[in-house]
């Protein structure tokens, strides 16, 4: 039923609520002028009590022959008597700006936390390639110092792997910064063949099932697991070798490495490699990863479980 009175009330209550969240507390809050934002307060009760007035009072009898007050009601009275229904209008007006700064807050505070964690994945990652370069170099000076035919060949292989590192995964060739995951294992592949040639005794066994062309994962992200392994490990008993496991089941990666301990004494430097994975793990991969290492007196062992 067509209701002029509800449509006036109505029409007034939304016009107010509006005016106190757009015009009064919009303009003045944001600037932090209490005095005025209250002022405008006051005066958006009279818009209620004046829009009002004008509606019902005014345009409903020249229009529709009646009004909602006697005529002779006191403009004091009418004032006051409204005002219990303006300051609902106002109260509302107020919720509508507290929500709305809470979600733009909200959103601020997202986006600040988003790009402080991209400014740290880029220095995590910026970590890796010098970690990587520093100790493959050492491992070419020593070939090149005993003389070895190997030298030459580990150079084109660090020419390869560098161009990957540099180019390949890099975030503007790559989709959302991620690479197809069969390139990355040809990129651990590579990286192992390196090794090998400077550990001319080297066993390992490397395993890969699954569909790995399907999935795509962050870069670099599992190297610093095959780097730690081939530094501390023992990898001249073929009676322990160095196992690499790869698989890939429902969308899911698992990644096992075991290597037995050397006696020998390693540089701290090199411990900068897991540090800076499990920390590229907790932002790249939050509550979808978890990862295991096992630390016993002759073995280490590592195994990381995470949803592409």
């Amino acid at each position: 039923m067509f209701e002029p009175l509800e449509i006036s009330i109505s029409v007034t209550f939304w016009l107010t609520v509006w005016f106190e969240h757009a015009i009064v507390l919009t303009r003045f809050l944001n600037r932090k002028k209490i005095g005025w934002a209250l002022g405008g307060s006051i005066v958006a009760l009279g818009v209620f009590i004046i829009t009002r007035y004008l509606l019902e009072e005014v345009f409903f009898w020249h229009v529709f022959g009646f009004t909602n007050y006697d005529p002779d009601t006191s403009l004091l009275y009418y004032a006051e008597d409204n005002l219990y229904f303006a300051f609902p209008a106002i109260g509302l007006g107020l919720a509508f700006k507290i929500i709305e700064d809470w979600l733009v807050h909200q959103q601020e505070r997202s986006e600040l936390l988003g790009e402080r964690n991209m400014a740290e994945l880029a220095f995590l990652k910026s970590q890796v390639n010098p970690h990587f370069l520093f100790n493959t170099l050492n491992n070419i000076y020593s070939l090149a110092y005993t003389k070895s035919d190997a030298a030459p060949g580990a150079i084109l292989k660090l020419s390869e792997l560098m161009r990957y590192m540099l180019y390949d995964s890099n975030s503007r060739t790559t989709e959302n910064g991620r690479v197809v995951l069969s390139n990355e294992i040809n990129y651990l592949k590579n990286y192992v063949e390196l090794e090998k040639l400077r550990v001319a005794d080297a066993n390992v066994q490397f395993t890969i099932e699954g569909h790995t062309d399907l999935y795509r994962i962050e870069p670099l992200l599992l190297v610093s697991f095959v780097e730690n392994a081939f530094k501390h490990g023992d990898l001249g008993d073929p009676n322990h070798p160095l196992v690499l496991d790869l698989s890939v089941q429902n969308g899911r990666l698992r990644f096992d490495t075991l290597n037995k301990k050397a006696n020998r004494q390693t540089d701290a430097a090199g411990g900068i490699g897991l540090i800076n994975v499990k920390r590229r793990l907790e932002l790249l991969y939050p509550n979808e990863h978890t990862l295991h290492i096992t630390d016993e007196a002759d073995s280490y062992a590592c195994s990381l479980e995470l949803s592409l």
